[in-house]
């Protein structure tokens, strides 16, 4: 992830994060995330793969929907999709 990545992944894990969301992160054959209202838990644990998923929970952990982050294009793509729901376009910004 280039610096300029992680400073866009930041600024949504930060903002779910503020919205009181909680955050389970998957590399596409793991969770080393589960559930965490740890922005800088789950930013460490992002970046480390070519492309991830970041699913987003309601405080009873209830499924909100999906970011899927994608590396290596501008930062201005790093967001490949996402569910298209209110929250997380909020989210993503």
């Amino acid at each position: 992830m280039t610096y300029e990545e992680r400073f866009e992944v930041a600024r949504i894990v930060a903002r779910a994060v503020d919205s009181g969301y909680l955050l389970t992160v998957f590399d596409g054959e793991e969770f080393p995330v589960l559930h965490s209202d740890d922005a800088e838990e789950v930013l460490d644990s992002l970046g480390h793969c070519d492309e991830e998923w970041l699913h987003v929970e309601n405080a009873s952990m209830q499924k909100i929907g999906t970011i899927y982050f994608v590396y290596g294009n501008d930062a201005d793509e790093v967001v490949c999709d996402c569910t298209d729901k209110p929250e997380i376009l909020e989210i993503v910004g």
